[in-house]
């Protein structure tokens, strides 16, 4: 059995009471309005890179695959992430099976893709046998059966060049996808990642994706189990609003309390056990279920790029998917994985794949600024409830400003860095000329509950 899409099945629901909204800032009084405070953060600049998942069972049709390809670059997307299971690539112990995959990542070059694919899912003649019916989310019974498949899968793709990392297993820290233990996770990590080493060094190493930012699964592996050299990247998923219950939501999501609050307890572990490393999200995503429209969807994703962008130490975005499965295809967990694609079956864009083409073509630069805390924003009517605020600085000198309330609509005036001229987006990508700003602030900026706004400020002209 195999995983066909992923579910974030979230032990970080349980975590209820300590969900909180850190305020932006202050409020007082100036120019006849009510003044919100720049956020307390520093400006800093990160490395920032996204990437796209889409899985595929061995024997997939490759023209399918290669439409896909192209709709990946038509969203200017060019790295993929998806799984390499066990079972699919070696169906009895020392029976080997790449043809297939050979064919696809020679397809993927051809198409100028990126692979950042994840190893996983137990073998079922491998299997130990866990507490569960299944056996492909068991802990192999011989780890000399894994490293010998890792050794021969990594040895294999070696000559690759568009294969950058793998990644060992997938959500391991929820039973669901790792029937096992920590120790049994970090054996297998462990092994992989030395049997990747020895085979093809270039590659780097991730950990497992894990379903939220857990700090206790680190620091077993990392100080329990000794994996801190083991892997480079240390990665997590986020579904907010998918998977979660409804007090948690994309802007607190990070923001729990101990010991799943990122930067108070998840990042400092894993700095002490781990060693520092780049922390990704290399998946996220949001379901447009029943009840659920378009452009909820489309928002979700506008939030979630200015709200997990603007976290420190997040270098990646992984968006989970390209494509929506058929509802007659089979997939492990519930409804809302036929959902989560930002096309459907028939490759047909909703309007999510705007919003995010969109945003990939302002912030898929390389390196971005966080600069909140040069906003200014003043309150000059309506009502305000919870105000976000993010400006992202480009290297070109441009500006990219996302202002949204959760359930207020006032009216605002926002200073950031002076520029020569603004353009809105809309949800769907749609730009209009923002007519309302001196080369400093612009002004009227009328927000819908709920409904995020996105700026382009263009850099200021030179002499």
């Amino acid at each position: 059995m195999q995983k066909l899409t992923s579910l974030a099945v979230s032990m970080f629901l349980l975590v209820s009471s300590a969900c909180c909204h850190i305020p932006h800032g202050a409020e007082g009084t100036a120019g006849g309005g009510s003044t919100i405070a720049a956020p307390t953060a520093a400006v800093f600049t990160k490395p920032v890179s996204f990437s796209i998942l889409q899985d595929y069972v061995k024997g997939e049709d490759l023209e399918e695959v290669a439409k896909d390809f192209r709709l990946m670059k038509e969203l200017g997307l060019t790295t993929w992430r998806g799984s390499l299971p066990w079972g699919d690539y070696e169906p009895a112990r020392g029976q080997y099976d790449f043809q297939w995959l050979h064919r696809f990542v020679a397809l993927a070059a051809q198409n100028g893709i990126t692979l950042r694919p994840y190893i996983g899912y137990t073998a079922p003649w491998a299997a130990a046998g866990g507490t569960d019916r299944e056996d492909w989310n068991d802990p192999p019974a011989r780890i000399e059966d894994w490293t010998a498949f890792v050794s021969r899968l990594a040895g294999a793709l070696a000559g690759h060049g568009n294969i950058r990392s793998y990644e060992i297993y997938n959500e391991e820290d929820v039973r669901q996808w790792w029937d096992g233990t920590a120790q049994q996770y970090n054996e297998v990590l462990q092994k992989g990642a030395e049997a990747i080493r020895r085979t093809d060094p270039r590659k780097q190493i991730l950990f497992g994706g894990m379903v939220y930012p857990d700090a206790d699964w680190v620091q077993q592996a990392c100080d329990k189990y000794g994996s801190g050299d083991s892997f480079h990247i240390l990665p997590f998923h986020a579904y907010p609003e998918t998977w979660t219950e409804k007090n948690i939501v994309l802007e607190n999501y990070l923001d729990q309390g101990y010991p799943n609050h990122f930067q108070g307890t998840f990042v400092p572990w894993a700095d002490q056990y781990c060693g520092r490393k780049p922390i990704w999200i290399n998946e996220a995503g949001f379901a447009n279920t029943p009840g659920k429209s378009e452009l909820d969807q489309a928002n979700w994703w506008a939030r979630a790029f200015a709200t997990f962008l603007a976290t420190p130490r997040i270098e990646h975005l992984g968006i989970y998917q390209i494509k929506e499965r058929k509802q007659s295809e089979p997939v492990i967990g519930g409804g809302e994985n036929y959902y989560l694609g930002i096309s459907r079956p028939d490759r047909t864009r909703k309007m999510a794949f705007f919003t995010i083409k969109r945003l990939i073509a302002l912030l898929d630069v390389g390196t971005l600024t966080i600069a909140d805390r040069e906003l200014k924003v003043e309150v000059l009517g309506g009502t305000k409830d919870e105000l976000f605020q993010h400006l992202f600085v480009r290297p070109d000198g441009s500006q990219v400003l996302f202002v949204w309330d959760k359930q207020g609509d006032p009216t605002l005036r926002i200073h950031a860095r002076p520029g020569s001229a603004v353009v809105e987006y809309a949800l769907d990508g749609t730009p209009t000329p923002f007519r309302a700003y001196d080369g400093k602030t612009l002004e009227r900026v009328k927000l819908t509950p709920g409904l995020v706004r996105i700026f382009e400020i263009k850099a200021a002209q030179k002499g």
